[in-house]
């Protein structure tokens, strides 16, 4: 009689291949729901620092455009470029700007030439430490945006019409400097995003409404 109950509470091969084949189950669906939510909250992540980081671009041409003078420069050939153009080179947008900090005191202007480009699908910020140039190479290159397709521009100008160089070719102001534009229309194109635009007012100043 011992026997028999001793052996009837134990489990047979088959009863315990079919527990090993559900617990198997079981651990494959919590690894697949675990990957799952690993997944996207890698993706989420991933997807916020892209927001961050295109804000941020814009922080930076927002706060340039936003202190931008009519400051012309001249170049290492000793050339004069306008405060603000588009460069048919190189860059895609170059001008002064003022306001640059300088926490150490140094002995320079609070005037600095910036530039901004296109260059193998990421936005850069260039500027140089000096506004007349001796040399043309940029002082400091800064990345500001990665997956970046486009860079387009538009330029509002005293007349209320929109031109997409600057300045304005075959244009009758013969005013040296010529005055700076009211507006401008930043447009990016980016892999995530989609086709992204802002619109940037400039100080008034010189030849402005």
């Amino acid at each position: 009689m011992s026997r028999r109950l001793h052996r009837e509470a134990g489990f047979t091969l088959l009863e315990l291949l079919i527990a090993l084949a559900i617990f198997a189950i079981l651990s494959t669906l919590a690894y697949g729901s675990l990957r799952s939510a690993l997944l996207n909250r890698d993706q989420s992540q991933q997807r916020t620092e892209q927001l961050a980081r295109l804000q941020m671009a814009f922080l930076f041409i927002s706060r340039d455009l936003g202190q931008v003078v009519n400051r012309p420069i001249r170049n290492t050939y000793g050339d004069t470029q306008l405060a603000l153009f588009t460069p048919q080179q190189t860059y895609r947008l170059e001008f002064t700007r003022s306001g640059w900090n300088n926490p150490a005191r140094t002995r320079r202007s609070t005037l600095q030439r910036v530039a901004y480009a296109i260059e193998d699908g990421e936005l850069i910020r260039y500027s140089w430490r000096m506004l007349d140039r001796t040399d043309e190479k940029p002082t400091l290159s800064q990345s500001l945006l990665d997956g970046v397709e486009e860079f387009e521009l538009r330029f509002l100008d005293n007349k209320n019409k929109w031109n997409k160089e600057w300045p304005v070719l075959n244009s009758d102001d013969n005013k040296q400097p010529p005055p700076l534009p009211v507006a401008i229309e930043v447009t990016l194109e980016l892999q995530e995003w989609g086709r992204i635009r802002r619109l940037f007012r400039l100080p008034a100043g010189e030849g402005r409404p």
